[in-house]
């Protein structure tokens, strides 16, 4: 008799086990945050007012999954996405293996990474950064040549050779840091006054053939590679959502008096990739319109002052969290008008 109920217990903690571990995969459901910075959350105060960790909060208490994890990052474009899909190890790959909502925010880069690089290759930025390390070693040489002076007087007072050597040490310091400051701020101004004309022409809406000819590259590439993310989420995460959002124009003409021509031609530019984003969505992804919903807004819906520290980053290219709560309840309706 007893060896018939020892039977029974271990059948049924048998059964039990079984019942928990199904149970425990089962529940291991995904979301998924796949882009560049808009999707990080970027000039934000809170990583929990970005839209992907909105968007992840509405669908858990709807209970469609219950775990979350960001993988978007600052600068990505659709090269440098495609490239981590196609180098994840194991244990990333099981996570969208189980992934139920994966949210992409990708292509703005493909457009500001050349224009950002065409600018830097003007010398502009360059110049910039040398006035401001320039402007720190004046400022430097100046308190050294102030304090080695100082620093002399009392030991001509005191008659002390020895710690007049090691003022005129720091005097001559002081002197050669001075010296290097406004070199460098004379280089620095030189290298932004040639600058100036190409990147005035730029920000009036006429392209140099060489910004045109990178901007064609990164259109082209976003035109490729977009489906191939497209299709390795497909072929990866077989049970998955894809909800795409379309891009907004990163430099909108109301922004602190952007020039209409630049912000048109850059409008062009984005809409060649939207239009990509709606045709393609046949192949099995839902999009929600960022661009239609971000366009002619208000500013506080950008990032003109976000907090990073003790800095101000005048950034009018990011949401705002405003503007991250918009993007949440966009995707959020995708997904629930799918579901209907």
């Amino acid at each position: 008799m007893w060896k018939i109920i020892k039977l029974v217990i271990t059948i049924i903690l048998i059964i039990w086990f079984i019942n928990f571990i199904s149970s425990c995969s089962k529940s291991q459901t995904y979301f998924v945050a796949l882009g560049d910075s808009v999707g990080s959350g970027f000039g934000l105060d809170f990583p929990e007012e970005s839209y992907p960790a909105l968007l992840f909060n509405l669908l858990k208490n709807e209970q469609y999954l219950n775990n979350y994890v960001n993988r978007a990052v600052d600068g990505h474009t659709t090269t440098m996405v495609l490239d981590y899909l196609n180098n994840i190890d194991a244990e990333e790959k099981h996570i969208y293996e189980n992934a139920k909502v994966i949210s992409l925010n990708i292509g703005g880069n493909n457009v500001i990474v050349p224009f950002k690089n065409y600018l830097s290759n003007l010398q502009i930025v360059f110049g910039v950064e040398k006035i401001t390390s320039g402007t720190e070693n004046l400022i430097y040489g100046t308190r050294s040549l102030i304090t080695g002076i100082s620093e002399g007087i009392k030991n001509i007072l005191s008659d002390s050779d020895d710690n007049c050597t090691v003022a005129n040490t720091i005097v001559v310091s002081g002197i050669n840091d001075i010296k290097t400051g406004i070199g460098s701020i004379s280089t620095g101004a030189g290298e932004i006054i040639d600058g100036f004309p190409s990147a005035f022409s730029t920000f009036n809406g006429s392209f140099s053939p060489v910004l045109e000819n990178e901007l064609e590259k990164g259109i082209n590439a976003f035109s490729i590679e977009f489906l191939e993310i497209i299709a390795w989420l497909k072929e990866n995460a077989p049970q998955v959502i894809i909800i795409v959002n379309t891009i907004y124009n990163p430099f909108p003409q109301q922004v602190l008096g952007s020039s209409v021509e630049f912000s048109i031609v850059v409008d062009r530019l984005i809409q060649a990739m939207n239009t990509i984003i709606i045709q393609e969505s046949n192949r099995g992804y839902l999009v929600a319109d960022i661009y239609a919903h971000l366009s002619n807004i208000k500013m506080m819906r950008f990032n003109i002052n976000p907090s990073t520290g003790s800095r101000l980053s005048f950034d009018v290219i990011h949401p705002s969290a405003e503007g991250h709560l918009l993007i949440a309840q966009l995707n959020y309706n995708t997904f629930i008008q799918s579901k209907k």
